[in-house]
Parts: structure tokens; C-alpha cells; sequence
């Protein structure tokens, strides 16, 4: 199941770029969103590339469906990790994948944060797949829609630490 979401900042490449790195502003971000135990596993950053690796507990956005509830707990531990690479001045390209605990489904995309210095806009890119025997598209479908609502509250959240 495949998402294309566009995000357009009133602020510039690198300012976006510096929030989406900035560990205070990750912790808060999950903070407003709901996250418990959020940790920074990982952060690293030079003018080429950088690393984030962040681990959080979070819930769904929607009610589990019933045929999906052995997969889903109320509370799930996930894993984000995020591969960042600058492309040119305009542009940092993101490899990341998503891997929520006791769920056989993988969560993979890219981001590319493209602009300038009073504004840029990140297009993102997410696959979700999930090979369960009869159970797979649906089990794609729902993380593929969890996905969407999360990112967007996630923007929402963004926008204002910003």
C-alpha cells in the first residue's frame, strides 16, 4: 500500500531540517503527539548526512479491527530510523523504515526536502507491506491509514514547534 503526502513550511531548508534533527524538539514533538517512553537512540549529524534513530511507544489513530487485534496491542513499541543524505543546496533526501514490535508488516519510504531559505516543502513516500497469508492487505491497509493520520498530526505538530 503506497502514500505520496506533501508538507509545505513556512520556513526555510535548513531551519525544517535543524527541527527535524534537534532532539528537545523530537522529544516534544512525541510528547504532543501522545508518545510515552520516546528515546533517542541515535543521532548524528555532519553538512552531508545524518542518522536519527528514535524508539516510542504510541497507539493506533483508529479502533484496531477485530481480525487485526492479535497483531495490535493498545500501546506499541515502534523503531523509526532515518537515513538523511543532502543532495544540493535545495535538497536532503531521507531513506527511513518503521518496524513496529510483534507486527509482520515492514514500513519503508523517503522523504525529500526541497526549497530554499524562507520556505521548502517535504514530499514523503511510504510503503507499507505486510506478506500474512489472507490477512495482508488488510493488515497494509489499516497501518497504511494509521500511517496517513499520524503523519498529518505530525506535520501539525511540526508547524508549531517551528
Amino acid at each position: 500500500m503506497e502514500l505520496e503526502l506533501n508538507h509545505p513550511y513556512e520556513a526555510g531548508l535548513e531551519h525544517v531540517l535543524a527541527a527535524f534533527l534537534d532532539e528537545n524538539r523530537i522529544i516534544e514533538k512525541n510528547r504532543k503527539l501522545g508518545s510515552r517512553n520516546v528515546r533517542v537512540a541515535e543521532l548524528t549529524r555532519d553538512g552531508l548526512s545524518a542518522k536519527l534513530v528514535v524508539e516510542r511507544e504510541m497507539m493506533t489513530s483508529a479502533e484496531v479491527p477485530g481480525i487485526l487485534a492479535s497483531f495490535h496491542r493498545e500501546w506499541n513499541q515502534v523503531r523509526q530510523e532515518e537515513h538523511w543524505f543532502r543532495k544540493d543546496d535545495g535538497e536532503w533526501h531521507c531513506e527511513f523504515r518503521v518496524r513496529i514490535e510483534n507486527v509482520p508488516a515492514r514500513i519503508q519510504g523517503i522523504m525529500k526536502l526541497t526549497g530554499s531559505g524562507d520556505r521548502c516543502t517535504n514530499h514523503v513516500s511510504l510503503n507499507v507491506r505486510c506478506d500474512v497469508p489472507l490477512l495482508g492487505k488488510k493488515v497494509a491497509k489499516f497501518l497504511a491509514e494509521d500511517s496517513r493520520a499520524k503523519i498529518e498530526r505530525e506535520y501539525g505538530v511540526i508547524r508549531e514547534l517551528l
